[in-house]
Order: structure tokens, then sequence, then C-alpha cells
């Protein structure tokens, strides 16, 4: 629990219990000051961060680590980094290693044996290492002798009765919410690391409660942001508020909590949901999306069952679609590359149940060599379905392309050269853009007489 470092902690630690309402004050007007100097401290240097008191609600079993600050204990499970004084919000380092489950930890465990099997807090490893610590003479959880965490173990038996009867409440609903750091959080406190994992690092209880119970959401905060994933960060924000990373700006349905301010575009969904209604309902086999961007569509695909791969050409949205399926705990597999050169075709192979490519082989028509280059991919790739979204010939980047084809003349041009019969408007984009299915493989042999598409 946080105790301000100064005189004045000094005076709350002593004032008897019964002034709770006078301690949590003077606790709220220190920890906004203090909240104060961290945003101009950090506004100064130029670093973007949400408020530091943000709620968000997330799936407790998605805080599978806890924070690894080897700062010395003998005893892993007290590895978080430091709540009191002044507080780094951003912090490098390799604290964010993935060594300790939250699941092994003593309480985590306890609570499991509590909830599930009625053991006695007294036959537990947690109960006799707390009372353990407690006798030595170090207080934990306010609790100084035996009887008090006794008293405080009936107070853990409530607060789960109390979970499982009306379900989970922000700590920040309760009157008054008990300040656990010294920027005045109190919620369940997790660490997000480079690749955006949220870390254990305080509330154990409460997690172990919720996870044991299998409360779909819980309420947390986040006390740092690993380094690296605070520079990602950015660099999404700088995508989604301008076109300088590439030629458009970032946009997708938020997935990850701490990308929730992400301009979301309800397109991509739109878009889903109209090649989602021409696959199976379980789906199997290899996937192809080209010029996945942030990979949306790859995630779409995996979760219908497809084994899939995602070529991005611009190297900083293939490393950030990378480091989103690593975060949302996918197997998509991102290449950085161009789907033209061998070298990559080498990498991928040329079989695939599902080929999806959305407002990326325009920029092969703007040269005959790279139309000529399109067409002998196509000629190679093996599919027997796939989703194409033309661009718009309107566009500024086709002035003087070799060819700039209406987005229906396109989408029969692609059709032939991948051999594909059938060619159906299946959706329209808000914009005005199109998305065709290019369906049903001609045979080999009407392929060699150059049998066109109707």
């Amino acid at each position: 629990m946080f105790v301000p470092r100064s005189p004045i902690g000094r005076l709350l630690r002593a004032l008897p219990g019964d002034r709770k309402r006078l301690k949590a004050s003077v606790r709220s007007v220190l920890a906004r000051k203090e909240r104060m100097l961290t945003r101009l401290r950090y506004a100064r240097s130029g670093v973007l961060l949400p408020d530091p008191l943000a709620i968000y609600w997330i799936d407790p079993q998605r805080v599978e680590f806890a924070t690894c600050l080897d700062n010395g204990s003998a005893d892993w499970e007290d590895w978080v980094l430091p709540q009191m004084g002044r507080v780094e919000l951003v912090r490098g380092g390799d604290w964010d290693r993935l060594l300790h489950r939250f699941a092994a930890m003593r309480v985590s465990r306890a609570i499991h044996e509590r909830i599930h099997s009625s053991v006695a807090w007294a036959s537990t490893d947690y109960y006799r290492t707390a009372v353990a610590t407690i006798e030595s003479g170090r207080p934990l959880w306010n609790c100084r002798t035996r009887a008090e965490f006794d008293a405080r173990c009936v107070q853990l038996d409530r607060l789960i009765e109390r979970i499982a009867r009306d379900g989970y409440r922000a700590a920040a609903e309760q009157s008054p919410a008990k300040i656990d750091t010294a920027i005045g959080q109190t919620e369940v406190l997790v660490n997000v690391s480079r690749d955006g994992l949220p870390l254990f690092q305080d509330g154990r209880h409460r997690l172990a409660i919720a996870r044991s119970l299998g409360v779909p959401k819980i309420a947390v905060q986040v006390h740092v942001r690993h380094s690296q994933w605070q520079e990602f960060r950015e660099f999404l924000l700088r995508g989604a508020s301008s076109a300088e990373i590439g030629e458009f700006s970032i946009t997708r349905p938020s997935e990850h909590f701490d990308l929730d301010w992400l301009p979301v575009t309800r397109e991509e969904e739109n878009c889903w949901h109209a090649i989602a209604t021409r696959l199976p309902a379980t789906s199997s086999g290899r996937a192809l999306d080209i010029g996945c961007r942030l990979g949306f569509i790859c995630h779409r695909l995996e979760e219908r069952g497809f084994t899939v791969l995602g070529i991005e050409s611009q190297p900083r949205i293939a490393a950030a679609a990378l480091r989103l399926t690593r975060t949302e705990g996918k197997s998509v597999v991102v290449i950085e590359g161009d789907v033209l050169k061998e070298a990559t075709l080498s990498r991928i192979g040329t079989e695939f149940d599902i080929v999806v490519a959305r407002r990326v082989f325009h920029h092969f028509l703007k040269t005959e060599s790279g139309c000529e280059a399109l067409r002998a991919l196509l000629g190679r790739l093996k599919t027997e379905r796939l989703f194409f979204e033309p661009h718009r010939p309107d566009e500024d980047q086709m002035r003087g392309a070799y060819l700039n084809p209406e987005p229906e003349d396109f989408a029969r041009l692609i059709a032939r050269w991948a051999g594909l019969q059938r060619v159906e408007l299946i959706h329209t984009t808000d914009d005005g853009g199109v998305l065709f299915e290019l369906s049903g493989k001609k045979s080999a042999a009407l392929r060699r007489c150059g049998v066109r598409v109707a």
C-alpha cells in the first residue's frame, strides 16, 4: 500500500484507524499534486500518455504473467516496480521478461483452492508464509499479528462471496477508494510489456478471486508502460493522425485495451463481414493477405480456422503488424516484402485456399513492367477464391499510370490473369469503393486456350 515518504506520510501512519477519512483525504491531495507534476514532466519531454487514472476493463485471464523486476528480494512475488515516490510511467529494461506466471503465486493458488476445494486458509502456503513474515516483524496488508491476518482472511472470504454474488465492481465505485500509488491509482495495477502484454503489478487478491471465479472483465489501471511499447503507441498515434507513415492513415477496430484511442473505422469490420459471409462456418487451409497493413483481416481469418500469411511492403507497418500479432496471441505469419519478388514467393509458396488483396494491385499498374509482373504473379498463384478491392480511378496517384481501369474492368482483368471464372460484387464501402469475390478456377486447358472471363 502506498504511504508517502514525507513528514506527512509519517503523520498519516501514526493516526489511529478511525481516522480513515482524514487519511484518505490527505492522500488524495498528495496524489493529485504528484499526478500534476508527473503530467508536466512527461509533457515537456514530448511523451504522449493517457490519464494515469484511466480505467480499462479487461479479461483477468489476460494477466497471465507477473512483472519481473529483480530487486534483490529472494521472493520473486515481490519483483514489482516501485509505486512510491517519483513514479516512472515509462520505463525500459528487462522487467517484462515472461518468467513467472500469476497462477503460480501463493495467493493465487490459495484462493483457487479456497474457492474450488474449500481448503482452510491455514492449510495454504500463502497463509503460512504470510504469518511467518508478520511474526518476523514485517507487517503485511496492515496486519501486525496472526489474529489480524486471520481477520483479513475472513474479509477475503466476504469479498469472494460478494464478487460471486454481485459481480466485480471497480474500486473507484466504492467510497473511500484506497489509494495504492503515489499518483492515486486504486484498481488492480498492470504494467504493459514491450509486446503489449498486461503484467501483474498490484491487487493480487482481487485479481486472483476474479480469475478463480471466471469473472469476464475486471477494472485495471496501467502503472508503467515499457519504453518500447510506448514508442509503438506513439508510432500508431502519428499514423492515425497523418499519412506520414504511408499512403494511408492507420485506422482499425480497437482490440487492445491500451490502443482504444485509435480512430475507429467500421469499414474494416464491414469488409470482413462481407468476406466472412462467403466462407463456411468452420474453415481450414491456407490464406494469404497481400498488403495486410496491421493485420485485421489476417486475425479474423485465423479465427475462422485458416493458417494465415500476411505480406506488407512497408517495413514499419509490417513491424507494427507483427507486434500486434504477438500482442493479441495470434499465429499469423507477417512477412515484410514485395509480393512480386521471387524471394518473397519462395518463402510463402503459391498455393492458397483464400487470397485477399485490398487496394494494393493498382500500385503495379503504374508501369508496363509492373503490369507484366502482376500478371505473372497471378498466373502462378493457385487459389479458388480471391477477394479483391480495386482502387478508385480518380486518385491522384494514378495520373499517368500505364493502366487505370474502372473497378469492374479491373476485377475482370485480375480474374482473367488468375484463371478465375466468376466476378461478383459483394460490398460497397462508405467512400465509394467496391469489394469483389473472384472464384471458380478455370481448367488448365481453358487457360492455355486463352478463354476470357465473361
